[in-house]
């Protein structure tokens, strides 16, 4: 069962980019989709992991340390919603 977030950050879309800018080409551990884009009131992003524990160490292990670099304050998200979901196989 795949696991997604439906998040809505008080941050610009520019700082958006900067950060998966910042977060370099490297894989990223069990992400299946990301997208993001700008709301009424920052940046909504839309993730879909292959689990909730892959979600939780991309957040302590990458994002976090990416914050911390670029000085952004790293705030609890405007929103947050939590989906599981089965993964259909094409074929």
């Amino acid at each position: 069962m795949a696991y997604a977030t439906l998040m809505e950050f008080d941050v610009d879309f520019d700082t958006h980019v900067k950060l998966s800018e910042a977060m370099g080409d490297a894989p990223i551990k069990g992400l299946i989709l990301h997208a993001g884009g700008p709301s009424e009131r920052g940046v909504h992003s839309l993730d879909v992991w292959e689990s909730k524990e892959d979600s939780a160490r991309f957040f302590a292990e990458r994002m976090v340390p990416v914050l911390q670099q670029l000085g952004i304050e790293g705030g609890p998200p405007l929103s947050v919603q939590e989906f599981e979901m089965p993964l259909l196989q094409r074929g």
